[in-house]
């Protein structure tokens, strides 16, 4: 789907209603128009993701992210006056006011090992640009102030009562007018002093009076929601339609998934066919853990219990909250039982991978297969400490061995 296309058949004053997944920019915007995102994430290799040239201009419920060049590169960029609501940002904005200055908090926070059943606090010296409150929404992790004065600031936060079976990995929202997710990481360890006041960040020192002058703004509606992704669990935006996954295309998982869900597969096959779902848990190199990283008939439970295999019906059960902190990406495949030249998925009708988390959230329908005997059909892994869902729909003709081969897993005999 062009959304570039979407946007230039738009008439002037059009209130535009713009598709879930990640579409690439940069969009440029110059013509009065309403956009309205649904999931809708725009990125772009450098500045501007998204740039407006026109007055008359809203833009609402869209991630705009920046996935290569400074972090103080806009994202956002206004040329004129502008209205901007619930938009997150991945880079910096520019001509929204205030908003224009330095956001100095580093994307992800690495606590590193702290004690395990203690309390722990740990600092970072902060630069936001305007007022900014902190939305956390876990227990065992606070931070203090949760409000934010422009300039530098001392923050604080404080974890305790994690135990040591227990990876941190958490969402935390930095919220001006505009929305920056920051992630909280660390491994407790029962033979690990407990943190007191220990330094994990501060901000560079900054010229403020080199600020560019910023264009004035119309200030958005309050946005009263939050998504949070916790190390327990994480509840999708259920008001949002079930997606259907087009090949290559890829969706952040915080608000249609979350962070617990059921996979299951159906088709239309012939009788003698056996079709059997495996998960690999792959680390940064995309090598497998070990053995004990492929979930499958043969070995139903990960390690961490983030990956289960339910023989009686075929489906699996990932929770993310669970993951091994080493895990950077989990592959979905499905192999056909003794399959090779004669049995491929050219016989199979309808291959459909459904995303469940209690309702369907997430589904593809992998067509256009032919000669495939093993199929990778979807890959769940982490950009930027986000974790996202791509839908794949390629694999092998040789089979299993092939793919584990991959993977790092040595096969000798297939199935």
């Amino acid at each position: 789907m062009d959304i570039k296309q979407i946007i230039a058949d738009a008439p002037p004053g059009a209130s535009v209603k713009l598709p879930a997944g990640e579409f690439e920019g940069p969009l440029v915007i110059s013509k009065p128009l309403r956009l309205l995102g649904q999931n809708t994430t725009i990125w772009a290799k450098r500045s501007p993701v998204i740039e407006i040239n026109s007055n008359g201009v809203s833009i609402e419920n869209i991630r705009a992210e920046l996935t290569e060049g400074s972090p103080d590169e806009a994202a956002v960029v206004a040329n004129v006056l502008a209205a901007a609501k619930d938009i997150e940002v991945l880079g910096g904005v520019r001509g929204f006011g205030a908003e224009d200055g330095y956001f100095d908090v580093p994307r992800t926070i690495e606590l590193g090992e702290f004690a395990a059943d203690a309390v722990n606090t740990f600092t970072l010296e902060v630069n936001v640009p305007d007022r900014t409150e902190i939305v956390c929404g876990i227990r065992e992790v606070s931070l203090s102030p949760d409000v934010l004065n422009a300039g530098r600031n001392e923050l604080t936060v404080t974890v305790s009562g994690i135990s040591a079976q227990t990876y941190l990995y958490a969402e935390i929202l930095f919220k001006t007018k505009f929305t920056r997710r920051i992630y909280l990481t660390g491994k407790p360890n029962t033979g690990t002093a407990a943190a007191n006041g220990k330094r994990v960040y501060t901000a560079p020192e900054r010229d403020l009076s080199h600020k560019p002058k910023a264009v004035p703004t119309v200030t958005p509606v309050t946005r009263t929601a939050t998504d949070v992704i916790s190390m327990e669990s994480s509840a999708p935006d259920m008001s949002l339609p079930p997606l259907e996954m087009k090949r290559g295309q890829r969706v952040s998982m915080s608000k249609y998934i979350g962070s617990r869900f059921d996979i299951f597969f159906t088709c239309e096959k012939p009788r003698d066919y056996e079709i059997d779902p495996y998960l690999f848990l792959l680390g940064k190199d995309e090598q497998s853990l070990g053995d004990s990283g492929l979930i499958f008939f043969g070995n139903e439970h990960s390690d961490n219990g983030e990956a289960v295999f339910f023989p009686d019906d075929g489906h699996l059960a990932v929770d993310l909250s669970k993951v091994d902190f080493r895990v950077q990406k989990i592959a979905l495949a499905y192999s056909i039982y003794a399959g090779g030249a004669q049995r491929n998925f050219s016989a199979v009708r309808e291959p459909r991978v459904s995303i469940r988390a209690g309702a369907e959230r997430a589904s593809f329908n992998m067509d256009s297969l032919s000669n495939e005997a093993t199929v990778v059909a979807m890959e769940f892994y982490l950009y930027k400490g986000e974790w996202k869902i791509s839908a794949v729909g390629a694999g092998y003709k040789d089979g299993m061995a092939k793919l584990c081969n991959r993977y790092g897993i040595e096969v000798v005999n297939e199935q």
